[in-house]
């Protein structure tokens, strides 16, 4: 069963401090607070991995959540399963979610190009309605 429910503050405050330390992390790789900002930090982590794989997921799959939510609506939640519980983002309209943190994850785990697919991502992100 899928449980979903609002962020509380204490996490919502945690939240916004990784919003700070993905900023920070872009800012060391050069990179923009944009989607593509994100992707193109992935992709130079991935040469040079010089932060740590955690810190690079909580700073900047919030940044990312953040951004989509900044652009195209949307509220985090926690989504909890039988696998266990994570943050998400949720569009209003219609209620579909997104895991940006996994997202970031994700390319950073494997050979894609996340500069190129992020704003991919996001565009199926603003068109969900």
């Amino acid at each position: 069963m899928l449980n979903i429910e609002p962020l509380p503050a204490d996490v919502m405050h945690d939240k916004d401090n990784w919003v700070g330390i993905g900023s920070q992390i872009l800012s060391h790789f050069r990179c923009d607070f944009s989607i593509s900002g994100i992707g193109k930090c992935i992709d130079c982590w991935k040469n040079d991995p010089c932060v740590p794989e955690e810190e690079m997921i909580d700073g900047l799959g919030f940044a990312l959540g953040e951004l989509l939510i900044m652009t195209h609506g949307g509220n985090w939640v926690f989504v909890t399963d039988s696998f266990g519980r994570t943050p998400a983002i949720q569009r209003i309209v219609n209620g579909s979610i997104t895991y940006a943190l996994d997202a970031v994850s994700k390319r950073l785990r494997d050979d894609s190009n996340a500069e190129k697919e992020l704003p991919t991502l996001a565009e199926v992100y603003s068109k969900s309605s």
